[in-house]
């Protein structure tokens, strides 16, 4: 029974191409890593410095709607709960 044609250079490179897949894996985790925890990384208990883009933003925007009084109507500044 004769084995089906395998090129020469192929049976040289199956360990490089086994190599370099695993190189491109553990770059794309590590980069995926890194743009996990500058995006919506927690950070520490009480540090806004830790915290990712999205979770930062995510709170301002809590602090807006929380700050908002529903009855005043002359309201401008959202940063803190008042009526003028």
């Amino acid at each position: 029974m004769k084995l089906p044609f395998k090129p020469r250079f192929l049976n040289n490179q199956t360990g490089q191409i086994l190599v370099e897949y695993l190189l491109l894996m553990v770059i794309a985790i590590a980069c995926a890593t890194i743009l996990t925890k500058s995006l919506v990384g927690r950070g520490s208990e009480g540090s806004k410095s830790g915290q990712g883009m999205i979770i930062k933003q995510w709170d301002r925007i809590l602090h807006v709607i929380g700050n908002d009084i529903p009855d005043c109507a002359k309201q401008t500044s959202f940063g803190t709960p008042n009526c003028p």
